[in-house]
């Protein structure tokens, strides 16, 4: 009987552990559910932030396309409508004048911009081309995006309004950048003003062209003036008109053959030492006398007269640039 009694208290106290467990187990459970909703509730709200902050960053986007857009139109409007003004030539000794003026100018806040355009380059083609149009401004960028130059330009501006200059140089700017400073970078043009270049100059017209080798603003080493007879417009119609027009082109043709051969003549006087041609004037008649010369060539818009009384107004010409004021 006793062993019985024993053995009914042993398992009631084994009852009340497993009882016991059983409660720490169902507690242990609630903690469990308890922490997977907090988790569930937590994955919710990261899922319905994750929307929010997807739905602001699509609409931010949205607004820097449409910046984008504005900004490309202000360009293109810019450029359509807007002209520079003041525009001057500017000789080699007075550039050099020039740019030992411009870099010492410094200011106390970061304000200077400086860009250098290769030839064919645009603003738009710059790294950080947006954070620059607005330092420079829609109508001041639609001037300088608008300047026409065979050689490429370089911008010296103040945005405080100080100073405002673009040089279409006589040589090629080499290098497309452009940086925001205390003071102007102007390296790049005092590198070019202090190497040593030799141009073959061409100014080509029908009847009478200009050929010339140059090594120095000083004095062309050598140069001609060739002539030809071609046969001036002809205003009537028909047949009369067909005619005379083959003629005058035989006679433009003839004209070519003779200053490309006095050019060859010249090339080899000077021993192959061209760096440049620099060629302006009638632009199919250059192509037909250069047709058979590679040398690396500068298109130039020349506004003087070709005449022997006049070869050192041609030789300022050449050494020249433009200077335009924003």
């Amino acid at each position: 009987m006793l062993d019985k009694l024993l053995g009914k208290k042993v398992l009631e106290e084994r009852i009340q552990a497993l009882e016991a467990q059983v409660e720490m187990l169902k507690l242990e459970k609630q903690s469990i559910i308890a922490r997977q909703a907090s988790k569930d509730e937590t994955a919710r709200k990261a899922v319905s932030q994750k929307q929010v902050v997807e739905v602001e960053l699509n609409t931010e986007r949205i607004k820097i396309k449409t910046l984008e857009h504005e900004i490309s139109t202000l360009r293109t409007d810019a450029a359509g409508k807007i002209t520079s003004h003041n525009i001057s030539s500017i000789s080699r000794k007075s550039l050099d004048n020039f740019l030992f003026q411009i870099s010492s100018v410094r200011t106390r806040n970061s304000n200077l911009v400086t860009v250098y355009l290769r030839p064919g380059d645009s603003l738009s083609d710059l790294d950080g081309s947006n954070e620059l149009f607005e330092r420079l401004g829609p109508e001041k960028a639609g001037i300088i995006d608008k300047i026409d130059s065979s050689t490429g330009i370089a911008v010296f501006y103040d945005t405080k309004g100080m100073v405002r200059e673009v040089m279409a140089l006589y040589l090629p700017v080499d290098i497309s950048s452009w940086q925001v400073d205390d003071k102007f970078q102007t390296t790049p043009l005092n590198m070019m003003m202090e190497t040593n270049v030799n141009l073959c100059v061409i100014i080509a017209h029908a009847g009478e062209s200009f050929i010339g080798f140059t090594g120095s603003p000083e004095s062309f080493e050598v140069h001609k003036i060739i002539r030809s007879s071609v046969k001036g417009k002809h205003t009537k119609g028909g047949w009369s008109q067909r005619r005379f027009e083959r003629l005058r082109d035989e006679d433009v043709q003839h004209h070519a053959e003779k200053v490309s051969d006095t050019l060859k003549v010249m090339i080899q006087e000077v021993d192959d030492r061209i760096d440049f041609i620099m060629a302006g004037g009638d632009s199919r008649l250059i192509h037909k006398i250069l047709k058979d010369i590679d040398n690396p060539m500068i298109d130039r818009k020349f506004d003087v007269s070709v005449d022997k009384n006049n070869i050192k107004g041609i030789l300022r010409e050449v050494w020249s640039s433009t200077r335009y004021e924003l």
